[in-house]
C-alpha cells in the first residue's frame, strides 16, 4: 500500500501540474515590465505570466489540508507560513502590474508587511508552546532567552528576501531550494515529527513549466511562501543552524545586493556591474543555463555541507 508521503508527493504534483495548465490557459501575456538594465538579456522574457507562485502555493495547501497528519506543528505552522507570505508576495506581484519599470509595493512597506506577518506568526508559535530559546550549534546549545526572538524574526525575513532575490533566472530559485526542502524531511525523521512532502511534489510540477524558456515565474508570491516555509521549518525542528549553513547561495545573492546598495548609497559606486550576482554573470556574457545549472550545484554543496556539519 502506497505511504502517506509519496501518496501526497504524487498528489500535490499533479495538482499543481493541472493548477498550472488552468492557469496558463485563463492569463494573458504579463504586463510586467523588466527592469532597463536587464531589457538586453530578458526580452525574450517580456510577457511572461507570474503565476507559477500562485500554482505551487495553492498546490501544496490544498493537498497538505487533507494529510493526517495536519495537526502536527511542523505541518500547520509552515503551511500558515507559505500562506501569509504568499499573500505579501501577491500583492507585491500585482501592484508590478501596473508599475512602468517592474516595481512592486515600496521597499519600506513591503518590509513592514514582511515583520507584521514573521511577528503574528512568532506570536502564535510562542502562544503555543512550540519556541524554544536555544540554538543548536551541532557541538553545543546556546541559550538565547529572549534575544531568540529577534534573532527568530530577522532568520524568518532573511530566508524570505534572500530567496526573493535569487529568483531571476529560469528555475533558479526553486532549483536552488530542493536541497533544504529535502534536508527539513529528513531532519523531520531524525527527530520523529511529522513533515508534509507536499511544498517539494508541487515544486517538481512547478520545475517542469520554469524550466528554459519558462512558462511562467513564481514571482514574489511564490519566492516569499517558499522563504516563509523553510524558517518556520527549521525554527520547529530546532534547525535553524544547519538550514542557514544549506542556504548559503541564497546568502551570497542576498549580500551581494546589499553590498551594491550600501556601495552605491554610501560611495556613489558600484561593486558589481549589476545585483544580485546572478544577473552580473548574465551582462559578462556567460549563459543563462550555465548559471542556473552552477548555482543550483552550489546550492547542492551547501546542502551537503550542512548534512556533514549536521551530523
Amino acid at each position: 500500500m502506497p505511504s502517506r508521503f509519496s501518496i501526497l508527493l504524487l498528489a500535490s504534483l499533479l495538482l499543481t501540474f493541472v493548477l498550472s495548465k488552468v492557469l496558463l490557459s485563463l492569463v494573458g501575456r504579463s504586463s510586467v515590465a523588466i527592469k532597463p538594465e536587464l531589457r538586453q538579456v530578458h526580452a525574450s522574457k517580456q510577457g511572461t505570466p507570474v503565476v507559477g507562485g500562485v500554482a505551487f502555493t495553492l498546490g501544496t495547501f490544498a493537498v497538505t489540508l487533507s494529510d493526517p497528519h495536519l495537526a502536527s506543528p511542523t505541518v500547520l505552522y509552515p503551511l500558515l507560513g507559505l500562506m501569509l507570505f504568499a499573500l505579501v508576495g501577491f500583492l507585491d506581484d500585482r501592484l508590478k502590474q501596473t508599475s512602468s519599470n517592474g516595481d512592486g509595493l515600496p521597499s519600506l512597506l513591503k518590509l513592514a508587511l514582511q515583520v507584521q506577518a514573521a511577528l503574528l506568526l512568532l506570536i502564535i508559535l510562542k502562544q503555543h508552546g512550540l519556541i524554544d530559546t536555544t540554538l543548536d550549534l551541532g557541538f553545543a546549545s546556546l541559550s538565547l532567552g529572549p534575544a531568540y526572538y529577534l534573532l527568530a524574526l530577522l532568520y524568518i525575513l532573511y530566508f524570505v528576501n534572500a530567496i526573493n532575490i535569487t529568483d531571476g533566472l529560469d528555475a533558479l530559485a526553486a532549483g536552488s531550494s530542493l536541497p533544504m526542502l529535502l534536508l527539513i524531511i529528513l531532519f523531520s525523521v531524525q527527530r520523529s515529527q511529522s513533515t508534509s512532502p507536499a511544498l517539494l511534489g508541487s515544486l517538481l510540477a512547478f520545475l517542469w513549466f520554469n524550466r528554459r524558456p519558462a512558462k511562467y515565474f513564481m514571482g514574489d508570491c511564490g519566492s516569499h511562501a517558499l522563504g516563509g516555509y523553510l524558517a518556520i521549518s527549521a525554527l520547529l525542528l530546532k534547525a535553524e543552524v544547519a538550514l542557514f549553513v544549506a542556504s548559503g547561495l541564497f546568502l551570497v545573492e542576498l549580500a551581494s545586493s546589499l553590498i551594491q546598495i550600501i556601495s552605491i548609497r554610501r560611495f556613489g559606486k558600484k561593486v558589481f556591474t549589476i545585483a544580485p550576482l546572478h544577473h552580473a554573470y548574465e551582462l559578462k556574457g556567460v549563459k543563462e543555463n550555465r548559471i542556473v545549472i552552477s548555482f543550483i550545484l552550489v546550492s547542492w554543496l551547501f546542502g551537503a555541507a550542512s548534512l556533514l556539519l549536521s551530523r
